[in-house]
């Protein structure tokens, strides 16, 4: 099959953006890419064409809390301590169970499918209920079940939390659509000995290490009081940093500590919505970047965001540092496409494979809509797809060579499954509050 378009983005450092681009798919993998007019010289199989179209990566939302969507305007503007411990926690307490996250799990992935994200990073709870959703909706996912120190609705200690961490990571690794982890809180939730033992398990199955870090100043504060010094100088000592690391947020980290991060391949997930809303900061991205640190983009949970839209998520992480630094120069628009897909997947350890389009890996990606006023006239592909589009112009996803959105309709999850799922969830947050 070969899709031809206006634009292609490849993502490809050695591709690049092509004028009147196509790419061809055989079976689940990218074999060619190119000018169209190369192309098709050599193919003469079935195509699809868009002559005001875009075709660009899928996108990576590299950490998310995608059940959370159940939780969408439920306690707004509010500072997260206050946030967490006196709403969110008690609700998923009261309310999540292994139905509440299949039905939010629908809610979730139709609107990241929809809005072109192909691929993302997740921490919550019941994650095989969670695996078994993403299956169904053709979508990929690195999983981990969240441990913390306290009782979650999955697991009543952090033992049980860690024998259920093993037990998923045993079920569903080598699968290619579920990729399993080791989901740990932060470091300000979870004792040394839990995060040694959650890095331990890691490092033996081979898989990556999920956790919240450095997200606000009174994490900062609080690790300061227990080990006398900051959160990412204390994961270096206890030897938690490493290739496989996803540090979520990295808002109060400073130049060293990111040397740190860099020196040891450790990845960080920027999320500048959440960070907004819950006023914790802005994370020092241009810095991130100049340093060597690995980054990737991500919405955060639906309850703190309030969208699970990657496109509303890179044009607000290109403003916000411009803002920062006074400096317009400082992230472009291709530095942002980056973040928001090969970088995620570097930071999810699936580079080789996902990200870019570019001939063997595997055929994720999205084809934009370049037709409505508000993308025109088309003639800055990068720029058009950070500052003018919006998940709504999301006209196909194609995961692993299949269909999955076509013409903008999904075709793995049907409104009517939507709706009940709205039902039901409507329903036990009113037994909560």
């Amino acid at each position: 099959m070969l899709w031809r378009a206006r634009w292609v983005i490849t993502g490809d450092p050695l591709l690049g953006t092509i004028e009147d681009g196509a790419l061809v798919v055989e079976g689940e993998r990218v074999a060619a890419v190119g000018k169209a007019s190369n192309l098709l010289r050599e193919h003469d199989g079935p195509s699809a064409e868009f002559p005001m179209g875009i075709i660009m990566p899928g996108l990576v939302n590299a950490h998310c809390h995608a059940a959370m969507v159940g939780f969408r305007g439920l306690a707004d503007d509010l500072p997260l301590s206050e946030w967490l411990g006196n709403y969110i926690w008690p609700a998923e307490r009261a309310a999540v169970s292994e139905d509440f996250i299949r039905h939010a799990a629908r809610i979730a992935l139709s609107e990241m499918l929809l809005s072109g994200t192909t691929l993302f990073g997740d921490m919550y709870f019941f994650q095989d209920v969670m695996a078994e959703e993403v299956k169904r909706s053709g979508m990929r996912a690195v999983l981990t079940e969240g441990v913390i120190d306290y009782p979650t609705p999955s697991a009543k200690t952090p033992a049980e939390g860690m024998e259920l961490t093993r037990a998923f990571i045993e079920r569903w690794k080598g699968d290619p659509q579920v990729f399993p982890g080791v989901g740990l809180h932060a470091p300000y939730s979870c004792s040394k000995d839990l995060l040694k033992e959650g890095a331990a398990l890691a490092r033996e199955q081979g898989v990556t290490l999920h956790i919240h870090l450095s997200e606000t100043r009174g994490e900062i504060e609080e690790i300061s009081k227990a080990y006398s010094t900051t959160p990412v100088r204390f994961l270096d000592q206890i030897g938690i940093l490493g290739p496989g690391f996803v540090g979520a947020h990295g808002v109060w980290v400073d130049s060293e500590e990111r040397e740190l991060l860099a020196r040891t391949g450790a990845g960080i997930v920027h999320c500048p919505q959440s960070n907004c809303k819950l006023a914790s900061g802005i994370a020092p991205l241009p810095e991130y970047l100049s340093q060597g640190v690995k980054v990737g983009l991500g919405t955060d949970g639906a309850a703190s965001n309030n969208n699970l839209d990657m496109f509303d998520e890179m044009r607000t992480c290109a403003l916000i540092h411009k803002a920062r630094t006074c400096d317009p120069t400082v992230i472009s628009a291709r530095d942002v496409i980056r973040i928001a897909t090969i970088g995620g997947a570097e930071v999810l350890g699936l580079a080789d494979r996902l990200g870019s389009i570019t001939p063997g890996k595997l055929a994720d990606f999205v084809v934009v809509d370049g037709r409505p006023p508000h993308m025109r006239p088309l003639r800055s592909p990068e720029s058009h797809i950070v500052y003018s589009a919006s998940g709504r112009d999301v006209a196909w996803v194609v995961i692993g060579g299949e269909v999955v959105v076509e013409n903008g309709k999904l075709l793995t999850i049907s409104e009517d499954e939507i709706k009940e799922a709205e039902a039901f969830i409507n329903e036990k947050i009113k037994e909560v509050f």
